[in-house]
């Protein structure tokens, strides 16, 4: 990369919930070292300096309800060096130097998640509900859709509203003021996090987003109309935690906070800031960043300041400025003395509490009066994703304290991965019925590790479509006491539907396939039936609920709307629309709840939808029969010199095969397509009640796939049995 930077550890916290680690802003016009203040899950706001290397306190609080925000005030565009710390439905407000100026204690019902303080004015998050406090008075409330992610204030023209851009779950973005939506816009990649450029006009509504499938974009509101634009792919990368700013090395840099341990620093152009920034630093500490920001903390010059899950806060700085042997001569004498016995005194300490605690330990075994034994739980983060284009499905499992191993047990057969800090062991089945007992045995220090699952139904051990496949893993620390902490997972009927779409998608000119259910449930339980069949959190239960998804891989679109005793479905893929049947119809038989339920499913939805993939299944099908050709050669005894120029074994075309790379090859869906498209002509005689036989022709539809014959396909999915070559 570009920059060369260093990482210099500072101090450990407990465990910390993301933007919750803030850098105190400098007096104005002086280059001095910056105070920086951060809060952790044991309710502690920790003040620190650094100096020599060594952080000083200026100030701790007690312990209390774990900090779930902490923010700095904003006076017209500039930071102030008040620091506001939400922990549970309160808010208190500290100087620099740690006098609490402000208490409010809110009726929020729900914890803080995210606020921002701008002059007079107090916005906090809590659910679903944005609160708006002036002079410590609540002046409005805005109930949103869906969960609140992250806000960010703006000042008015008149300077007597303030204009609020706010992230809701399954939504997208909105601009609010004075307690009613002016705009809003979608945003299918999933935003969590919202940074506002620090340079540019107070009026101006413009921010940075990061997104759950590692993306950046950019959210602007201009005349009356709020538009979105994605600026860099998330290619792989982690979910976007945080982000922050770095101003070092003569530019403004957006930092990159993710769940997979990653930090980048993107370079932005502030006269052009639609362009797309360039990737100039990357850095991996091995856990969930929480927190990322920039300022002089360890010296004069600039370095960005990290905080991750399990507390550990850490400077990057570049080289030259990082003291190591080859200068440790420059250190004075008194200042090594000093933080000898700094260090000694710290390692007494811990040895003296680890002493006290056996002791207490070993008393308590010892004691004759009955008592229940309750060992600490694991701190662990856990994320399960929805499928890619190749089906599977990715949890990152993250821990405050090291990891030893994991035991994943599932009473299906399932396709595991896990990355490269583990060994992956499957043990054989035991029984006549197929099922899944595998370890993950973590490397030494390993505390975040993701493993891979994806489900092929097998032949002989069939799954009904309507159930979710539940997947039992067991995190065991490798330190004492060595309690595991059970992970229950589902992985949902329909895994590729994990794109957010803008309900507008229903306009569109598509074959809609539409399933109607009535009865006397509740919005909360179909939202549970729901959880069943779609990837990722769905939206709260509330009057009316109304959200879009989309397939990854076909692209086909999902619209789901119900209230109290209705629903509709619609989609333009109508195994989807017979898959959310099917599990309707068995939740409320389990539930014991009357139902009724009607479809309308278009005569020619199967045809249409095939003309969407048609394109995709001609280069699926090229590459599926490249890799077949590929096989067979590499099957047979040829020369070495058959990859050669110089070799005239092979024809044209068969040169061309060997000259792809194994990787193209290998990423093949035609399979997959070819399942899809077979269970739309299913599933389409089912919900149509065709009573005829569809064996015979299926195995026809079949043979027509694999041989990429078009025209008899579309004959077929149009429900014409006339065969090209019938006369």
């Amino acid at each position: 990369m570009d920059y060369d930077l260093s990482r210099v550890d500072y101090s450990i916290c407990g465990i910390t919930f993301p933007d919750t680690l803030k850098i105190l802003p400098s007096s104005v016009g002086a280059k001095i070292q910056q105070k920086f203040t951060i809060g952790d899950k044991n309710g502690v706001l920790h003040c620190l300096g650094i100096k020599d290397e060594e952080p000083v306190v200026q100030f701790k609080t007690l312990p209390g309800k774990p900090i779930t925000s902490v923010q700095l005030a904003s006076n017209m565009g500039t930071l102030t060096d008040k620091v506001f710390a939400a922990s549970g439905n309160e808010v208190k407000g500290y100087t620099r130097k740690g006098k609490v100026f402000l208490t409010i204690e809110t009726p929020l019902t729900e914890t803080i998640t995210s606020m921002c303080v701008l002059g007079v004015d107090l916005i906090l998050c809590s659910g679903r509900t944005v609160t708006c406090y002036r002079d410590l008075r609540e002046t409005h409330s805005y109930i949103c859709d869906d969960r609140v992610l992250d806000i960010a204030a703006f000042n008015t023209p008149n300077n007597i509203r303030i204009r609020l851009l706010v992230l809701i779950a399954n939504k997208g973005a909105e601009i609010l003021e004075n307690g009613y939506t002016l705009a809003h816009t979608a945003i299918s990649a999933g935003p969590t996090r919202l940074a506002v450029p620090p340079s540019l006009h107070v009026l101006d509504v413009y921010a940075f987003y990061g997104a759950a499938d590692g993306s950046i974009g950019l959210i602007v509101y201009e005349d009356s109309t709020l538009t979105s634009k994605c600026l860099m792919e998330g290619r792989g990368l982690g979910a976007v935690v945080c982000l922050g700013w770095f101003m070092g090395n003569g530019g403004t840099h957006l930092a990159v906070g993710r769940h997979d341990g990653s930090i980048q620093l993107y370079l932005i152009d502030m006269e052009n800031i639609a362009g797309k920034p360039r990737l100039k630093f990357t850095y991996f500490c091995g856990e969930p960043v929480t927190s990322v920001c920039g300022g002089c903390v360890g010296s004069e010059d600039h370095e960005l300041l990290a905080a991750t899950f399990s507390g550990r806060i850490f400077g990057l700085r570049t080289q030259r400025l990082v003291i190591g042997v080859a200068n440790i001569n420059n250190i004075s004498q008194d200042a090594l003395t000093s933080r000898r016995a700094k260090l000694e005194s710290e390692v007494a300490r811990l040895e003296k509490q680890t002493a006290n605690e056996r002791e207490k330990y070993q008393r308590n075994t010892r004691s004759l009066h009955g008592g229940l034994s309750a060992p600490p739980l694991l701190d662990i983060q856990y994320e399960l994703q929805g499928a890619t284009r190749d089906g599977w499905q990715e949890v990152n499992i993250t821990s405050a304290v090291p990891l030893d191993m994991l035991f994943i047990y599932c009473n299906l057969e399932l396709d595991l991965l896990t990355d490269n800090a583990a060994v992956l062991s499957v043990c054989s089945s035991q029984s006549s019925v197929k099922d899944l007992l595998a370890t993950v045995r973590c490397q030494a220090g390993t505390r975040s590790v993701w493993v891979r699952m994806r489900y092929t139904p097998q032949t002989n051990n069939p799954v009904s479509r309507a159930e979710s496949v539940q997947v039992l893993i067991y995190a065991l620390p490798a330190a004492a006491p060595r309690v595991a902490r059970l992970i229950t997972l589902r992985l949902p009927v329909l895994p590729y539907y994990s794109l957010h779409e803008n309900m507008d998608s229903e306009n569109e000119e598509r074959s809609w396939c539409q399933v109607h259910v009535t009865g006397s449930f509740s919005v909360a339980e179909i939202t549970s039936w729901l959880a069943d069949a779609l990837p990722g959190d769905l939206p709260r239960p509330s009057a009316n609920v109304a959200f879009a998804r989309s397939h990854t891989l076909l692209r086909t679109v999902l619209i789901c709307r119900y209230q109290r005793g209705m629903a509709i479905f619609i989609s333009d893929n109508v195994t989807t629309i017979a898959i959310i049947k099917d599990i309707i119809s068995n939740c409320s038989v389990k539930k014991n709840i009357r139902i009724e339920i009607s479809c309308d499913i278009p005569d020619n939805c199967c045809v249409q939808s095939f003309h969407g993939i048609k394109d995709q299944f001609i280069s699926e099908y090229q590459t599926y029969k490249d890799n077949k050709l590929k096989n067979a050669i590499g099957a047979l005894d040829l020369d070495d010199k058959i990859g050669s120029d110089d070799a005239a074994i092979v024809c044209n075309d068969y040169q061309r095969v060997l000259n792809i790379p194994e990787a193209v090859l290998a990423n093949t869906h035609f399979e997959e397509l070819v399942d899809t498209i077979e269970n739309w002509y299913i599933d389409f005689q089912t919900l149509k009640l065709r009573n005829g036989d569809c064996t015979t022709e299926g195995i026809k539809l079949h043979k027509a796939l694999y041989d990429c014959e078009l025209e008899q396909v579309l004959l077929m999915l149009a429900n014409k049995n006339a065969h090209p070559h019938d006369n």
